[in-house]
């Protein structure tokens, strides 16, 4: 356990979304806690607040008093440390902020990295099989994952970016030109992860080489198409899928989508509304998802069967689905236009630009 500088922490009660995620974004510790003008402790407001903030409708004008968390637990300033040390392993938080007497925010006690549930053994399945029609004929000798993006294969900086996140065990599933993705990654030793490759005889879709695993997994499992740049961050979508007692979490983005002309209301034969090129937000599919091991039983053995009727199959039966919203930098590189935009922001410029424009 270590003690945090509060000033990388603190927001004002009058502060807004915006400001609350540029400091979890930037204090690393993924909280925020706010004060009043006098410095007493108000609420907090972590990286899962502001997620689900966003899947309610706020947006990032939002004053954070609208969403964070009142009241929240807290430990006198004075406490020993093996005991805010029990507390925070016993009710299982990363963060006690300590007060004085008065109630004004002191310290904030913090379980580091170290300390957390490991999720490294949490495996990531990625299908990298398809055919990458849309972006021939880049693709007619060449998988579209070893499509080259600011010098280097799409899927290097896949995995990369999953090791860097503690994500190692690592299944590719396979089909067209599979061979030279296998010559390409190797065992994963060179990444330092470890590669196992599952062969598509005939395409699955995005849940049906599920059924092709040689093991099925006994903990949760990522699952991402194998075209996605991201740097969503995996951790938080782990937390955010046990904190909703969830089988299956769907990572979604926000796209918005201007109507070119004045959309107009009536009733009857009269004009009761006209609103000028209007923009619709529609919460989309991102490509990436958190399974338990038991929905497996619901993919059926060596048929096509893709993710969406996977989610489908689970609400029909009642079974609780999430939604991650993804408000890191996100691209689905499926178009040449996409792949131009993946140079510019995932190769050598600023992968920022690509982050979900949330209203």
């Amino acid at each position: 356990m270590t003690y945090i500088d509060i000033s990388r922490v603190v927001i004002a009660k009058d502060a807004v979304m915006r400001l609350a995620i540029e400091v979890i974004d930037s204090n690393g510790l993924k909280i925020a806690v706010v004060v009043t003008d006098e410095g007493k402790l108000t609420g907090i407001i972590t990286d899962g607040d502001i997620r689900r903030a966003l899947l309610s409708g706020h947006g990032l004008d939002t004053p954070v008093q609208e969403f964070m968390r009142q009241n929240p637990r807290s430990a006198m300033l004075g406490t020993e440390k093996s005991i805010l040390l029990g507390r925070l392993r016993h009710e299982q938080i990363l963060h006690l902020p300590i007060v004085d007497e008065a109630g004004i925010l002191r310290d904030l006690a913090y379980l580091p990295a170290f300390e957390q549930l490991s999720y490294q053994e949490n495996q990531v399945i990625i299908m990298a099989g398809g055919l990458g029609t849309r972006l021939r004929p880049l693709t007619e000798n060449v998988p579209k994952p070893l499509i080259s993006v600011g010098g280097r294969p799409l899927i290097d900086i896949i995995v990369d970016n999953l090791v860097a996140q503690g994500l190692t065990d690592i299944t590719l599933c396979v089909n067209y030109l599979g061979h030279m993705l296998e010559d390409h990654l190797g065992d994963g030793s060179k990444f330092g992860a470890r590669f196992t490759f599952v062969r598509e005889k005939e395409r699955m879709g995005t849940a049906g080489a599920l059924s092709l695993l040689p093991g099925a997994p006994t903990k949760s499992f990522f699952v991402m198409n194998g075209d996605i740049l991201t740097t969503v961050d995996f951790q938080a979508m782990l937390d955010f899928h046990r904190t909703s007692s969830a089988v299956a979490t769907m990572a979604v983005n926000n796209h918005s989508y201007e109507v070119p002309f004045g959309v107009v209301e009536v009733s009857g034969r009269h004009l009761t509304k006209l609103t000028e090129k209007p923009k619709c937000n529609f919460l989309v599919n991102a490509g990436i998802y958190l399974l338990e091991p038991q929905v497996l039983e619901y993919v059926p053995d060596r048929q096509f069967f893709d993710m969406t009727n996977l989610f489908e199959y689970l609400i029909e039966r009642q079974l609780p689905a999430a939604v991650f919203p993804v408000r890191e930098p996100w691209l689905d590189v499926g178009r040449h236009e996409d792949l131009i935009r993946a140079n510019d922001s995932f190769g050598d410029g600023d992968p920022s630009k690509q982050a979900p424009k949330w209203p």
